[in-house]
């Protein structure tokens, strides 16, 4: 999600240029413990789902799709090899996006940018390396990710064409819950390190949750649930300890 990967590939080029001085993959085996970061690219969007709580909103409902275009994003990773093949570990993500604006109601909502952090459960599993020298290697994975809270902060209410003045409110989700399948390659630049590309796919299992109230129209509620998913690709370095 970063503008620029010119880093990880200036550190791949360097790093390629080393040879291999033992069995591919020898310090990626059982009871190594691997470091990595990484950055990419996401294709992101956000149903967003309301249902009026109070005043001239009770009882309506509505729902909307917003994209998600990214301004930014990196993930820390440390992962531990359970056996050759299998590893289990942490990632922390921050991610940035710049959202579309949503109408879920009459009124149409536009949030500024806002930043979401990913508390991640992580699991890989490696296949056997492949190619010339056998640098290559494939693996998938399955995560579970713990997002605290949805914080779109100041968004503006435009209730044109309707003669009801416009309007900022604050709007901060709860937390939520989402899965995410991975699959990608690493490629062995030296016996540590590896450069890895890579994509998945999540999904929330459990919405962001708000409570909204707005005062032009009386003071009238109401509910909000987000539910983001999507497409993310990535390219990152992953160091054997």
């Amino acid at each position: 999600m970063l503008r620029s990967l010119r880093l990880p590939v200036l550190l791949a080029s360097l790093a390629s240029c080393a040879t291999l001085e033992q069995e591919p993959y020898a310090e990626f085996g059982a009871g190594k413990t691997v470091v990595g970061a990484s950055t990419g690219w996401a294709f992101y969007e956000a149903e967003a789902q309301a249902g009026g709580l109070s005043g001239v909103l009770q009882g309506r409902t509505g729902s909307d799709t917003t994209d998600l275009p990214p301004n930014y994003g990196g993930a820390l990773k440390l992962h531990h090899m359970v056996t050759d093949r299998l590893a289990l570990g942490a990632i922390v993500e921050l991610r940035s996006f710049n959202p579309d604006p949503i109408q879920p109601l009459d009124a149409k909502l536009t949030a500024g940018d806002f930043e979401t952090l990913h508390l991640i459960a992580s699991s890989r599993w490696f296949f056997d390396p492949f190619g010339a020298e056998r640098r290559w290697r494939s693996f998938v994975g399955f995560d579970v990710s713990y997002i605290p809270e949805v914080k779109l902060g100041d968004v503006e209410v435009d209730y044109a064409p309707n003669p009801i003045p416009a309007e900022h409110v604050y709007v901060k989700g709860s937390s939520y819950w989402a899965l995410g399948a991975v699959g990608g390659v690493q490629y062995l630049l030296n016996d540590r390190t590896t450069l890895d590309l890579g994509a998945f796919y999540e999904y929330s299992i459990t919405p962001g949750e708000a409570t909204v109230a707005f005062q032009n129209l009386g003071g009238a509620e109401a509910k909000m649930e987000l539910w983001p998913r999507g497409l993310i690709v990535f390219v990152g370095l992953t160091y054997s300890l």
